[in-house]
């Protein structure tokens, strides 16, 4: 082999350049269709890259070299990547939902929320939103909390319901 500069390199260099010449010349012309995606007669094909994640729909950086991005981060491809083994073993999700439910926890009453409780009920027995059948269990349910009054007031002095 020569070095750059003798009689050989030289050759094998204008070598090159004919057959990379006669690659071009045999390569098919661009169409409109060509033009649209992006191909060229110079360089390969290259299908056009998806514009949008196909995970969180946010878009997606094509880079110049590499293959082609299907989602903008490792994050989106790896929840990708759990659903399609969850849809493979069966308990796939139709559709993630992402977003905070605030669910109301039923508290105790404390003393200043039970005069309010009571005047309800009053109004709910006044206005016949309790039914007949309902008053049995509402009288055995209120029948321990007048004997517990009974008995704390006959202790403190308070005044007695009758």
């Amino acid at each position: 082999m020569g070095t750059i500069g003798t009689p050989e390199h030289r050759a094998r260099r204008r070598a090159r350049e004919q057959q990379r010449r006669q690659h071009v010349a045999q390569a098919p012309t661009v169409s409109a269709d060509a033009e649209q995606t992006g191909a060229s007669a110079e360089g390969r094909e290259r299908r056009t890259a998806a514009t949008t994640c196909g995970w969180c729909a946010g878009p997606i950086t094509p880079r110049g070299r590499g293959p082609i991005p299907k989602w903008c981060s490792a994050t989106c491809r790896h929840r990708a990547w759990e659903q399609t083994r969850a849809a493979a073993s069966g308990r796939s999700a139709v559709q993630v939902v992402e977003r905070r439910v605030q669910v109301g926890v039923p508290l105790e009453p404390t003393r200043r929320d039970w005069p309010a409780l009571l005047g309800e009920l009053t109004r709910q027995l006044d206005d016949g939103r309790i039914y007949d059948r309902d008053l049995p269990g509402l009288s055995r349910s209120l029948q321990p909390v007048l004997e517990a009054y009974r008995w704390r007031a006959g202790r403190t002095g308070a005044p007695d319901v009758r």
